[in-house]
């Protein structure tokens, strides 16, 4: 791909909205806004979208159809720029497909992010919130005078290369009852139409052992076998399941590749869809929409990729859940409710829009109050687990303790169906969840038992992910228990325990590195600073003080390079602080003068509880970041 290189002064237009368009660039160093111009009657000319910075791709648009600029793009600071011409672009393209899904990855990502900033700004309060957002969503369409727009450029890279890899690997089981092959068939065929997808059937069915449909062991078993099988075919989802006896209804199941991602929407082993035989078009539009939302994305290009999907295979299948088939067992008419819950609540999980979540907890909680634990204890847990994790979000953004409270003693009582030897990877995800709410109902509450009652919870989630089998969980748990034991530590005013802090953070850092994982790196080294911070104030020791200084440092230098601007506010006051107490220590040091260690005044005059609330204050400060 042939390249340019220009240099650009702080403010300079790179190039602005509405302007012509037959290239892209690549930030080669520096720093570039980009901006959409503000609705009519807003004050400040622009509406900035985000702050991009080296190894990034802006006015990708330009090197597909030299459409108009859709951003303004201006420099921040000194910016290098390397030019990428359309016409090599294109010859890349031919040559390295995976180039063009990186660039496409770029651009559907800011798309959506401009959407969603046009609609906040100016549509937020209209009736035609949902229908205005899925008409801008990245869907099949046409532009003004006939010109393709950006998804239909996508789709024919698909589309015109059929030899090649398509963005998504789809692979169905032959369904077990389904003697003749027809219904299989049939859910290949309604499937195949789409451009993005390459849909397979296998002619056999999951070789495992029927022990019981919904039984923990038979599904445990069609998860390791059908990730197998994907592994295989490098493909990203397995549809498997079976036709009932009277051949009335499908029994659908989904497996994808193995991921420890625990968010809302994200399907878990229980999940299934049931829909009648030889259904209709409507039904196809459904099994699309929850086929794409059950897949855990391979890489973050293929991630951008499929969130555009989402939204207008939701719109398109929202007839089904309003009409619900007579033929089905109202059982079975439950899981059409839980996979529409999924599937929007993943919208809302990626939009971060709490409407969305709100519509998918209904969907949830309607289920649930025809749902008996005692008569299906594994749907029962299935649909709370999807509705504790919307909860227990929604509860930390409102800081409410009540809902905490709730989300615990249901996930609590979860763990009585999904326990450790029939449903590891739930168990553990509802530890880690129980550990994360006790944290925050101790900073609303501020009740020392919870801190204690969270470090058993993530140890006990340690038992399932580990180092080597899940690194990113790992680490994930070790930063957050580090945190949890520093808040511990200092209340109690326990070297020992801010000892383990410390030990725990550096263990995280194991696994988390600059190169590869930037900010989670940034967030545990700034996670050890405050650690280290308060076991040098506690300890009197200038050796933990230095090394708070160095690890805030270190942290501070990655937030400043990728612009986050709070972060490294809140890191910047971190070290300072450090960097104050260890040169109050170096001079009373010098001057030989040492002080009896005494009670502050200030602190006579506070209750215990009071003195305790101002620690987790100053703590959960230095760990905002």
């Amino acid at each position: 791909m042939q390249n340019n290189e220009k240099k650009y002064a702080d403010g300079d237009i790179i190039f602005r909205e509405g302007g012509v368009s037959s290239s892209a660039f690549m930030i080669s160093s520096g720093q570039v806004e980009l901006l959409k111009n503000a609705p009519v009657g807003q004050d400040g000319g622009f509406v900035r979208l985000e702050l991009l910075s080296a190894g990034a791709i802006i006015g990708e648009m330009g090197i597909f159809d030299n459409s108009a600029r859709s951003t303004t793009a201006r420099a921040v600071g000194l910016v290098t720029l390397d030019v990428i011409e359309h016409e090599g672009f294109l010859t890349s393209i031919k040559e390295q497909p995976d180039v063009a899904l990186s660039v496409i990855g770029n651009l559907a990502e800011r798309l959506r992010n401009s959407n969603e900033m046009t609609l906040h700004s100016s549509s937020l309060n209209s009736p035609n919130h949902a229908s205005k957002l899925a008409t801008l969503s990245v869907g099949p369409r046409k532009l003004a005078g006939g010109q393709a727009s950006l998804w239909d450029s996508i789709r024919s890279l698909f589309i015109k290369s059929p030899g090649k890899r398509r963005l998504l690997e789809f692979r169905v089981a032959r369904l077990a009852g389904d003697k003749d092959g027809t219904q299989t068939n049939f859910l290949v065929r309604s499937l195949s139409n789409r451009p993005e997808l390459h849909v397979k059937a296998y002619n056999e069915s999951l070789p495992i052992e029927n022990t019981g449909y919904r039984s923990a062991a038979f599904l445990q078993s069609a998860l390791t076998i059908g990730r197998q099988w994907l592994a295989k075919d490098k493909a990203d989802l397995l549809i498997w399941g079976d036709v009932n006896e009277v051949g009335t209804v499908i029994h659908l199941r989904f497996i994808t590749q193995a991921g420890d991602a625990d968010h809302p929407g994200r399907f878990l082993i229980s999940d299934r869809l049931a829909i009648p035989t030889n259904f209709g078009p409507e039904f196809s539009k459904l099994l699309y929409a929850v086929s794409v939302a059950a897949i855990t994305p391979r890489t973050e290009t293929q991630r951008s990729l499929i969130k555009p999907l989402l939204l207008p295979a939701l719109e398109s299948a929202q007839q089904t859940r309003q009409e619900l088939p007579h033929e089905l067992m109202l059982q079975d008419q439950n899981t059409i409710q839980v996979c529409y819950g999924n599937v929007t609540a993943l919208i809302g999980y990626h939009m971060s829009d709490s409407n969305w979540l709100t519509k998918a907890a209904d969907a949830y909680q309607e289920v649930i109050d025809i749902t008996s634990k005692d008569t299906d204890p594994i749907a029962w847990a299935n649909v709370q687990l999807h509705l504790c994790r919307i909860r227990q979000g929604l509860g930390e953004r409102a800081n409410d303790p009540e809902v905490l409270q709730k989300t615990i003693d249901i996930l609590r009582e979860i763990l009585e169906v999904y326990t450790l030897g029939d449903f590891p990877w739930e168990w553990g995800s509802i530890q880690t969840r129980i550990g994360s709410a006790l944290y925050r109902l101790d900073s609303l509450n501020g009740a020392t038992e919870l801190l204690k009652e969270s470090v058993v919870a993530y140890q006990s989630a340690l038992r399932v992910f580990s180092k080597i089998g899940s690194p990113l969980r790992w680490s994930d748990l070790k930063h957050n228990l580090g945190q949890v034991l520093q808040v511990w530590g200092d209340l109690s005013r326990n070297p020992k325990i801010l000892e383990r802090a410390v030990l725990t953070c550096q263990e995280a850092l194991q696994v988390r590195n600059r190169l590869e994982t930037p900010m989670l790196w940034a967030a545990t080294q700034n996670n050890l600073g405050s650690a280290l911070f308060l076991l040098g104030r506690l300890s009197r020791d200038s050796e933990h003080l230095e090394g708070a200084a160095e690890s805030f440092g270190r942290a501070l230098e990655i937030y400043n390079s990728f612009g986050a601007a709070r972060l490294s506010r809140v890191t910047d006051r971190n070290m300072a602080k450090a960097e104050k107490l260890l040169r109050t220590r170096v001079a009373r040091r010098a001057s030989k003068i040492y002080w009896k260690e005494g009670v502050d005044a200030f602190e006579t005059k506070l209750t215990k509880s009071e003195r305790d609330q101002i620690f987790r204050n100053e703590i959960r400060n230095h760990s905002a970041a």
